[in-house]
Formats: C-alpha cells, structure tokens, sequence
C-alpha cells in the first residue's frame, strides 16, 4: 500500500544525509553524480556522515549538499501525500494507547477498589506509576527508534502493549502486586509510541506541511487523556473492569497486524527518501519479497546500497537526556510541562469532582470528558493548519525555510505565535471548571469548560513542532525529551492534586496550580530573545567540526 510509490520511482534516488533530511527542498540545489560529489561542490559543501564518536547527533541548521541527490526538483519523500496520510494515522492509532491507558480506569477506581479490597490511594497509586514508566521509558526507545528504525520498535511495543493488556484483564483481584507489575509493562510497551510515531511525521513531513501531519497526529496524544474516562466510565458501568482492557487488547490488536503487513520503514538513515530496499528486519512481507530484486538490479548498475546510505545512528539511550542541555529544548519543553501537568490535573481530579458533588454514575462521567475530547482534537487539528500556514508566510518573506535562511527566518517568532491564545484559553476555564463544581453550579457548566479546557491542549502541537524544527534528524528522541519532562510533572500532580483539594478546595487548589505556570511565563520570552544566537552558535560550531573533519581526511588521502 504505502510503498507503491517507491516501485514506480524505480532506482531513480533523491537522499539526503541524516545530518539535513531537508536539503532535497532546496531550489538552488545543482544535480550531483550517484558515484560522488563535484570537487566544487565538495569544497562548498563537505559530506559528513554520521560518527560513532559522535552522539548525540545534533541537527545541522545549515543545508549540505550530499552525493546522494539527483535533481533539484526531487521531492523531500517518495510517498505521495495519500501514503503519508495513511502512515500517519496509523502511527496516530499506535500512539493513542500510550495516553488512553493513563486514566481509562479512572472512572472504575472506586470499583477496582472494592474488587482488590485496597483502598482508592493505591489505586491511584497505579496512576502514578504509570505516568512514571511513561516518562521513562520512551528516552530509550525513543533513541532506538532513531538508531534501529521505526517500523521493528513500532511493532515491537505495540506486542508488548497487547500481552500487557491480557495480563491485566486476566488478573486475579488477590494479586494488587500483579496490577500494578501490569501497569509497568503497560506503560513500558504503549509510552514511546508517541516518540515513534513523532519521528515518522519528521521523516516523511518537510517544515512547511509538519503542522498538518502533526496535527493530525497529535489527535491521538490530545484525545486519548479525555477519550479514556470515556470508554472507561462505558466499560466499566456495563461489562465491568476487566472488559476495560480486553477492550484495549482487541484495539491493540486491530492496530498492530495492518502494522506487520502494510507500515512500512521511514528512518531516512536507513531508506533515505523511501525509495532505498530496508534492511531485512525493517521490511515489511511485500518489501521483503521485492528486496533480492532490488539489490540485484543496483549492483548491476554499479551502486552499492550501503554506500547510498549513511551509517547507521550509534544507539545512544542517553541522547534524550543530553538534549534537554540544549537550552531552547530545556526551556520550552519545562514551560510547557508546567501546563501539561496543570492539564492533567483537572484530569485526574475531575471524576472526584462530578461524584462528589453531583452524585453520578461510571457511564455519565465518561460522557462528561467527551467534550475535552472533541475540543483536543479540533485543536490539535487547526493548531497545525494554522502554523502551516505562519510558517509559509514567513517563508515567501526571506525566500527559503528556516534552514536555508536562518539569519532571516524568525522561527521563534512563527512558531509561538499562536501559544498565547491556548494557554489563556487553557488557564481561564480550567480554573472556571474548577470553581464551577466547587459552587455547584448546574453539571453542564462544567461539561461545557471542559471543551474550552480542550482547546488550549493545542500548546502540545506547538510546542513538540518546534522541537522537531531545531532536531529533525532526531524526532524520537526530541519528543522522548519532551514526554520525560511532562510526565515526570504530571506524576507530581496527579499524585497530589486531591490532597490539595482536600484541604484547599478545588478552586482555590487550581488558582494555585494555574498561578505556579504563569511565574514560567518568561520562559518563552527568553527563547525569543537569545534562540536565533543559540541556534547560530551551534551553526558555527558544527561548521568548525566540519572543517576539522575534511581537514582531517584530507590529511589522510595525501599521506596515501
């Protein structure tokens, strides 16, 4: 399905380094020889491949001509617009699981409490846990994904996710150590999915058209918070708990055999363009069949394939950690973690709320986290149309993307443009929500703030855009930095909410929490101001570690 296209194109190749998979977009690019570059070029231009040494590998800012690329007019990626659509909603369905599983039990707590004779505090307690091994685990697989390729650790989580989900549906009420071990391998195979899923949408996707693909990608990250109370509050008030997770059993399923049979592999370190025959364990069953063919019919044009691709990504389980070192990532990723854990607060405490104060059922305060939802969704959605459409803007302005004319382009500027809006939009009717239960108000006022709530989750879109914008070579990893960040504080929250509650009221309990993210508020304001230096610091310093680099090689050649 979505590798015809890479049939039709034949052995025809437009690749680019790993270091700057946007170069093919270039429309002062001049046509390379397959067999090297021009010695002009190469003077202008060095090729830099990947090192071992070299890790984490860093996006370049800056364009670099490779030996690799045929003609200016090649586009970014073989798959069609229609092929990208339909990677990227499966990767979406994939991801899904990872925030529909933090809370689906939710509105079930009070019923798993009485099943496992414990009380509601360790309940929660597998709430916790959960967002903690979610925080975890996608720093290392996040890595691998960006070293080993997306299709074999995609399917590899996903199987973990789907045995975890039987385990938990299958276990017994006296085993409460059971639960929570389940919640752990749970968290372990569905948390890094968004980090995956994420990197495909960076290796297929160019900056001008990330939003959209993003956007739609993020339907899942955004939805999957509000439509697990949902399914959950369904499940649980009808079928009982433990349908809860055949539920998420049979999904999974659904998810990961198209997944075996039609995903196919997108690392651009190991398929360039989409037009390179994968490896064996990235290819999937029709790919497989038509890679001995393939193989053979480069080889007897005088290609190696091995040498039509950069080295493989030294695998660094390390490498989401050491981006946070870089400060825009530090400081934009923190910010938004504040908000992100705010969110899930009013989460995490909204079905304690709708019990307590309007006495209702699993199934109506499953309904009464629909509306976030659906406001998630259209927010993520228009959240990426509209940067799209920022980005584009600016671009016709200099003349290039924010690679090709990085001293002009004011990316900062383009991509926080809209974040004010969601993060006011976010703040006034979580705290209105939260007022409204504690007075009494009439149930839909809170049912109708919790869409509004939904709306302002589109700083997630924003924010994990302008991630991958600085590092697009390493979409895993940047977005496993993000999610390690948010859910270590959405761990904090979530396990401390209700006792703030407790004492302070669900009002004055989010004016505290709301007012905690605006003292951040200057976070942005310094990207603004120093991101463009930053940026050209590393511009530079990746420039000298080029000229060492050539200098090196030649040095080499001449002593030959």
């Amino acid at each position: 399905m979505a590798e015809t296209r890479a049939d039709e194109v034949g052995l025809e190749r437009s690749l680019t380094t790993p270091n700057d998979p946007e170069r093919a977009d270039s429309s002062d690019q001049a046509p390379l020889s397959p067999n090297g570059p021009s010695e002009t070029q190469n003077d202008q231009h060095p090729i830099i491949l990947p090192s071992d040494t070299q890790t984490p590998q860093f996006q370049d800012l800056d364009h670099i001509q490779t030996n690799f690329t045929t003609a200016s007019n090649k586009p970014y990626s073989v798959f069609t617009d229609g092929q990208k659509w339909f990677i990227v909603i499966f990767s979406a369905l994939g991801a899904i699981f990872s925030p529909i599983s933090t809370n689906i039990y939710v509105p079930a707590i009070p019923t798993l409490a009485k099943a496992f004779n414990t009380t509601t505090e360790k309940i929660n307690l597998t709430v916790t846990i959960y967002l903690v091994f979610q925080a975890l685990t996608p720093s290392l697989w996040g890595s691998a994904g960006d070293s080993f390729g997306r299709r074999p650790v995609f399917i590899l989580l996903l199987s973990i996710y789907l045995l975890s989900c039987i385990g938990t549906a299958l276990c017994p009420t006296s085993a409460y150590w059971l639960l929570m071990l389940m919640r752990v391998l749970q968290a372990s195979g569905g948390s890094a999915l968004i980090a995956i899923g994420t990197g495909v949408v960076a290796d297929i996707a160019m900056s001008h058209e990330r939003g959209r693909y993003l956007g739609l990608f993020n339907l899942g990250t955004t939805v999957g918070p509000a439509l697990g109370p949902l399914l959950g509050g369904i499940f649980a008030f009808t079928l009982g708990w433990r349908s809860i997770f055949w539920f998420l059993c049979i999904f999974c399923a659904c998810v990961l055999i198209p997944m075996i049979f039609f995903f196919p592999e997108t690392l651009r370190t190991l398929v360039g363009d989409g037009s390179l025959p994968p490896p064996l364990i990235n290819c999937t069953p029709a790919a497989l069949m038509r890679r001995k063919r393939e193989l053979r019919e480069l080889k007897e044009k005088g290609e190696d394939p091995e040498q039509m691709t950069s080295k493989r990504v030294k695998f660094n389980p390390l490498a989401s950690f050491l981006l946070f070192l870089e400060p825009e990532i530090a400081l934009i990723f923190t910010w938004s973690s504040l908000y992100y854990a705010f969110w899930y607060a009013i989460l995490t405490v909204f079905t304690t709320l709708l019990e307590d104060q309007y006495k209702v059922n699993e199934f109506v305060i499953g309904l009464c986290y629909l509306p976030g939802g659906v406001g998630a969704g259209i927010s993520g959605f228009l959240t990426g149309r509209i940067m799209d459409i920022f980005y584009q803007k600016e671009k016709r302005r200099v003349g290039g993307d924010h690679r090709h004319s990085p001293d002009e382009f004011k990316l900062e500027k383009v991509r926080f443009m809209i974040l004010p809006y969601h993060i006011g939009i976010l703040l006034a009717a979580t705290i209105a929500l939260a007022w409204s239960t504690q007075t009494h108000t009439h149930i839909a006022v809170p049912i109708i703030l919790n869409f509004f709530i939904g709306i302002g989750t589109g700083f997630l879109t924003t924010t994990t855009i302008y991630g991958i914008d600085l590092f697009t070579g390493q979409g895993g990893a940047v977005t496993a930095t993000f999610n390690l960040i948010r859910c270590a504080l959405g761990a904090v929250t979530t396990s401390t909410v209700q006792l703030i509650v407790n004492r302070m009221g669900s009002g004055w309990c989010f004016v505290l929490l709301g007012g905690i993210c605006l003292l951040a508020t200057p976070m942005p304001f310094v990207i603004l101001r120093y991101g463009p230096g930053w940026r050209q610091k590393r511009r530079e310093s990746n420039e000298e570690k080029r000229s060492q680099e050539t200098n090196a090689r030649n040095v080499t050649a001449s002593t030959k």
